[in-house]
């Protein structure tokens, strides 16, 4: 340690991954880089091309703060209060469910499905959360017109906020609503949704990060499958001829979503797997 007392860039980085593995926390390096980095307001590679540089004790402490809570498993996002999201950014915190990697590829399915850079279409998003979805639509698709509803309004303060941040408000219509009530009269090209799909023996078995966010984010009653029922059973309702309904769907679910959509009358069923070989999306043509 320097002479002033003062633990360098370095000491600080390994210490706190020591402490977080000690507390087993997954992925502890990576939690301890980017809590560093937020501290610090320095990239993850500057820490190590910079590990001599001293760190002035008020930061110290904010960084060991920070590994306290993160060593209860409290989410690294919810610290951060940002997450990364295809090319945009998100404000997450207590309360808003985190945006997992996975949903990428429905965002990516959505826009390959639906044609080109300039047509003009008018989406749904179904439980929006953060606005992951619907914002970065909006951000690749500048012409569609989108409606995007989660049945919490603080949830929606964010995803409000996210699409103020990545300059797509006048693009996103947000409402507070169930579904889509209160949009009876709209028809809709495209209906995209990542609804609640653990089951009841999956929530009792999450990682422990996951209980700090909202459980209506994850809860899908029974089998898993009670938001693909409702969601499917009416979608025909505001669905244009011809249009289209996506789904994230859980491990092992694709094949049940896949026949409650056929039950309902859709057509043209396919999924797409993601990088594990999990089927990971589903959709159809009404």
């Amino acid at each position: 340690m320097p002479a002033n007392g003062h633990k360098t860039i370095g000491q600080c980085l390994q210490e706190g991954v020591c402490f977080l593995k000690r507390r087993k926390v997954p992925e502890a390096r990576i939690s301890a880089e980017e809590l560093l980095s937020f501290v610090l307001k320095r990239s993850r590679l500057s820490l190590y091309a910079e590990s001599r540089v001293e760190v002035n004790s008020s930061l110290a402490d904010e960084f060991e703060r920070l590994l306290a809570k993160r060593a209860t498993r409290y989410p690294l996002q919810y610290l951060l209060g940002t997450v990364p999201f295809q090319s945009v950014e998100l404000d997450v915190g207590e309360g808003c469910p985190i945006p997992r990697p996975e949903t990428e590829l429905l965002v990516g399915r959505v826009l390959n499905s639906l044609g080109a850079v300039t047509s003009k279409l008018c989406a749904l998003d179904i439980g929006t959360g953060s606005g992951n979805i619907a914002i970065s639509l909006a951000k690749e698709r500048p012409h569609w017109n989108i409606f995007a509803t989660d049945i919490s309004y603080d949830v929606l303060q964010y995803a409000k906020r996210n699409a103020v941040k990545n300059r797509v408000s006048d693009q996103i219509h947000f409402v507070a609503t169930d579904l889509w009530n209160g949009l009876e009269s709209i028809r809709f090209d495209a209906v995209v949704s990542n609804p609640p799909y653990l089951n009841t023996r999956e929530l009792g078995s999450v990682e422990r990060e996951v209980h700090f966010e909202p459980r209506l984010a994850f809860d899908g009653k029974g089998n898993g499958l009670f938001f693909y029922e409702r969601i499917a059973s009416r979608a025909r309702e505001v669905l244009k001829t011809g249009g289209a309904i996506f789904f994230e769907v859980g491990s092992r679910q694709a094949k049940s979503v896949s026949a409650i959509l056929g039950r309902c009358g859709f057509q043209k069923i396919e999924t797409i797997h993601d990088d594990a070989k999990i089927e990971r999306i589903v959709s159809a043509v009404c």
